[in-house]
């Protein structure tokens, strides 16, 4: 387990990597954005805190993969819980597979207050949505299970923007 990590209310790790993750580039990326995300932008610990479901990303390019498995705090109210694995564990509730660049693209998403909808307000947000656009359409960057878990992917997309 990492020792540096986002506390939760109880004083508990709320990220941490699985033993072999250490060892994933990928895993230890992520962990580290989520949790600049949440120590710079305090607003997004609501999203954390609810998030409950597996995500499992695969970088076909750099022929890594990962879960995220969120643990939401409820009914407890105890706060959230990430545990980041090397390789798909079990079967995730959402897979996003593409190329590293593309999936790293997503945390670049622009969002709009108050709902943290991926508007674009500018030219370089507008930018950002026309390349995951067309890396989705081109099947360079593909989600499976998206629609029977929006609210999963809205909260993921809100903790992990660098964005809002």
């Amino acid at each position: 387990m990492t020792t540096n990590s986002v506390k939760n209310q109880e004083g508990k790790l709320a990220i941490e990597l699985s033993p072999g993750a250490e060892d994933n580039a990928f895993a230890t990326m992520l962990a580290d954005l989520v949790r600049q995300n949440l120590e710079s932008k305090p607003h997004k610990r609501k999203d954390f805190d609810a998030l409950d479901g597996t995500v499992a990303l695969i970088a076909d390019d750099a022929d890594v993969a990962l879960t995220l498995e969120f643990r939401s705090g409820r009914p407890l109210r105890s706060g959230g819980r990430l545990i980041l694995h090397d390789g798909i564990k079990g079967i995730p509730d959402v897979a996003v597979r593409g190329s590293a660049d593309s999936i790293m693209a997503m945390s670049n998403v622009p969002l709009t207050r108050p709902f943290a909808l991926p508007l674009p307000t500018d030219r370089s947000s507008l930018e950002v949505l026309r390349e995951m656009v067309r890396a989705s359409v081109s099947g360079e960057l593909k989600i499976y299970g998206m629609f029977g878990n929006m609210r999963l992917l809205s909260r993921l997309t809100r903790v992990m923007s660098v964005n809002g």
